[in-house]
């Protein structure tokens, strides 16, 4: 055999398997085996949790057991969570590493199906008003989903819910490149066939988090009882099962970050008159339609139920363990598995403490150029975040309701808010207002003021009035004012029926 022969054969067996080597296959990851999450509150919010968009973050991260073939292969990770921020994703365990990634952002939707099937048959169904019976015929799908979808059937062209009838739109299959759900894809290059298990870490839009403190105060009036709900909030569209949770108090140096989000066009459904749909004349919305995939009716092998039974009471939660440092930041662990829904609200035990000792305190904050006549002042119970007064945890901001046991038994005294309290400060919990307990303020020349409080009660009260704002001078005539949070405080306590009066200038 001659040698130029042997060259011609080597190369004609060489290069199909080069081929081969460099052909990409795809392997997709349905789900993940194990999923984390730990959240970051919205850097600036107070009080309530965006229910509609969530502003907070959150970093997830997945363990998802996948079989690599040996090669170049497109690895696409399903059910990541819609507001996935592609930049941020690291991914460990692949033995070739990461060569490329990708956000996939064609989701399934109206839209999105129609587009797809354009040109493509489809059954689209009819009730008739006189027999009430359903009609189906075939039609092709030659424009949508913008300006309307327009359908050629046996009868001619045609513009979808324009006939007046109960009308919906049949596809054997979803098209290629559509996703029911969220995916991530990196290319990969294996050196061999194997089964690795791979940790996918990312940044995600659409979390936040806040606590919610329920306090009972005991019929002795001097403790009570705080428990507080962290109460998670997921504005994505995907369930996290079984998740380890941990949520991050504190505020970062967070700097907007533009993330790519789903295109998911809106369908668009129009009528045109009758006859033509090149007329000037402009067209009317109709209704929604009901559009369905014969074909999909199962994910995965599993039914998607119409309704689901409510399910049996959950066993009582462990204790929850005390928060962790994070630099200065702090980290609070939910102690048991939690499933995160879609679009939803989790409430878990946050942190419970018992016979927390308290002052009651009654507060009316004046300003200077104010005009008062018997105001109300607010009925506040003091507490210090002390080890010795029953706390002694960094306690995360958010909101409050203090009930009272009583003979008629549980009352609502007061809602409020929280703001964050590190181990050793003082703060307020508001327990509704009183009538009993008096301020008033007239004006005493100028710059100057005469401040009085009365007290109606028949036992004593503490009262504390700060005056202006922090840093402003207020000077009272033979008085010395405290400093409470940079604020000049009168502070005074009253025996039953007593009254106090202050004059200053400011």
């Amino acid at each position: 055999m001659s040698w130029l022969r042997l060259a011609v054969l080597l190369t004609v067996a060489v290069v199909p398997s080069m081929l081969a080597a460099q052909e990409t296959r795809t392997v997709i990851s349905a789900a993940p085996e194990r999923v984390a999450l730990t959240v970051y509150r919205e850097g600036y919010g107070n009080g309530e949790i965006d229910r509609a968009n969530p502003q907070g973050f959150a970093m997830v991260t997945e363990t998802r057991k996948v079989r690599l073939p040996r090669g170049r292969a497109e690895l696409r990770f399903e059910g990541v969570a819609g507001g996935i921020i592609p930049v941020s994703a690291v991914i460990e365990g692949l033995p070739g590493g990461t060569i490329e990634k990708n956000r996939d952002a064609r989701l399934l939707s109206p839209a999105s199906l129609i587009d797809g099937t354009l040109g493509r048959e489809v059954t689209i169904t009819r009730i008739e008003k006189a027999a009430g019976r359903k009609v189906s015929e075939e039609a092709t799908i030659i424009a949508g989903p913008r300006a309307g979808v327009v359908l050629r059937t046996p009868s001619g062209i045609e513009t979808l819910h324009c006939s007046g009838l109960p009308e919906r739109l049949a596809f054997d299959s979803i098209p290629s490149g559509l996703s029911s759900k969220p995916v991530l894809s990196v290319t990969t290059d294996s050196p061999a066939a194997r089964t690795v298990t791979v940790r996918l870490s990312y940044l995600a839009s659409g979390f936040d988090w806040r606590a919610s403190y329920v306090a009972t105060q005991a019929a002795d009036g001097r403790t009570l009882n705080l428990f507080a709900w962290l109460t998670l909030a997921n504005g994505n569209g995907e369930t996290f099962p079984q998740a380890e949770v941990n949520a991050v108090a504190g505020r970062l140096n967070r700097v907007e970050t533009p993330q790519l989000l789903a295109a998911i066009s809106k369908l668009t459904l129009a009528c045109y008159p009758l006859g033509t749909t090149t007329s000037d004349l402009k067209s009317r919305e109709a209704p929604e339609q009901e559009i369905m995939v014969t074909a999909s009716r199962r994910f995965g092998g599993v039914p998607v139920p119409l309704s689901m039974a409510m399910p049996a009471a959950p066993p009582a939660p462990p204790p929850p363990p005390p928060p962790e440092d994070l630099g200065d930041l702090k980290l609070y662990r939910v102690p048991e598995r939690v499933t995160v829904a879609p679009h939803a609200q989790k409430q878990v035990a946050l942190l419970s403490r018992d016979k927390v000792q308290f002052e009651r305190r009654y507060r009316r904050e004046v300003s200077p150029w104010q005009t008062l006549d018997a105001a109300p002042t607010a009925v506040v119970l003091v507490l210090h975040n002390e080890s010795a007064a029953g706390l002694g945890l960094a306690l995360p901001q958010g909101t409050t309701a203090l009930y009272a046991e009583g003979p008629r038994g549980r009352q609502l005294l007061g809602l409020g808010t929280l703001t964050d309290r590190a181990e050793g400060e003082t703060f307020r919990l508001s327990a509704g207002k009183s009538t009993q307990v008096m301020v008033s303020q007239k004006s005493a020349g100028n710059r100057g003021r005469v401040l009085s409080v009365t007290n109606a009660n028949a036992f004593p009260v503490s009262v504390d009035i700060p005056i202006g704002s922090a840093g402003q001078k207020i000077v009272a005539d033979n008085e010395t004012l405290l400093k409470v949070d940079g604020v000049a405080t009168w502070s005074q306590t009253l025996a039953p029926g007593e009254n106090a009066e202050l004059r200053y200038t400011y």
